[in-house]
């Protein structure tokens, strides 16, 4: 790895998850809670309640679905045309078990925080963006439970999650309160640019970088293409990507997963969702090479002049 130099830097974008926090952790945490709870609440064991899950995110092509719980076959077995019932004695606790279970894992990294906090300070007139595959509004959720929306300029993120209805009823199967945020396409106060991607411009394909490159109007050659620092944990997917564009790259090689929790994932994550959402290691990743690797995010300064 060659030593670190400074670099004439017009623009920071990066990865969320485990780049600025430790999705896979968090995640799983979180989940696994909900899904225990389910089980004792309506006497399904979890193994059973894990395979469904998975079905689900198929179809909805995210492992981040936030309504995954009123979509779970024996969940609606259970309360059959009772939906209110469904909600206010599952549904909404179910999610209440699941933000506790994140209060102690859905936290930034060490130095996240106030490296941004630095960067803004003494660069402000470099725009910080968000890049993520999740979905707009799950991402800025995260961002905002994290204390760090107010740090970016820009948010990009792919479709908000489809609301799941009951054609027999034909009615919403959510929350009035949880609904009226996602119809109001809620920003969290958010004062920054926010824009939605379509699915086709998910990682590792190129165009959703490229997209906020030529937003920021940095596209037009090499030379303003090399001003663009892009901060990623996954070496295929990220560094890849930031290779093929000419952009500066960081690897954020602290955001490698714990094996135990992957193992733990997997019991309700289809294999694409792990291989999407975590760095799993390859003889692919290794041959890409960043500019600089992060060791911490913290490092990420040596970029700065």
């Amino acid at each position: 790895m060659p030593a670190p130099v400074k670099y004439d830097i017009s623009l920071f974008v990066m990865d969320i998850d485990n780049t600025l926090f430790d999705w896979v952790r968090y995640y799983v945490a979180a989940f696994s809670a909900m899904l225990s709870f389910v089980e004792k609440e309506i006497g399904v064991p979890y193994k059973i309640l894990a395979e469904e899950a998975k079905e689900v995110f198929v179809e909805h092509g995210s492992i981040e679905y936030p309504f995954l719980v009123q979509e779970l076959p024996s969940v609606l077995k259970h309360f059959g045309d009772d939906i209110d019932g469904m909600l206010a004695n599952l549904v909404r606790p179910a999610r209440d078990v699941f933000l506790a279970a994140s209060e102690g894992t859905l936290v930034p990294y060490a130095g996240v925080v106030d490296t941004l906090a630095k960067i803004k300070a003494n660069y402000p007139k470099i725009p910080l963006v968000a890049l993520t595959d999740a979905p707009r509004y799950v991402a800025m959720w995260k961002l905002n439970k994290l204390n760090l929306l107010s740090s970016f300029d820009a948010v990009y993120g792919l479709a908000d999650p489809r609301l799941p209805t009951s054609p027999k009823l034909g009615r919403v199967k959510v929350d009035p309160e949880i609904l009226l945020k996602h119809l109001r396409q809620n920003n969290f106060g958010f004062k920054g640019k926010i824009r939605i991607l379509p699915d086709e411009y998910e990682k590792p394909g190129t165009r959703g970088l490229k997209t906020v490159i030529m937003d920021f109007e940095l596209d037009e050659n090499p030379d303003l293409r090399r001003q663009v620092l892009w901060a990623g944990d996954n070496q295929r997917k990220d560094i890849g990507l930031g290779k093929r564009l000419g952009v500066r790259t960081a690897w954020a090689s602290y955001g490698r997963p714990d094996p135990d929790f992957l193992v733990r994932l997997s019991e309700f994550s289809p294999p694409l969702n792990i291989h999407k959402n975590a760095a799993l290691p390859s003889e692919e990743a290794k041959l890409i090479q960043p500019d600089v690797e992060l060791k911490t995010f913290a490092d990420i300064l040596t970029f700065f002049p």
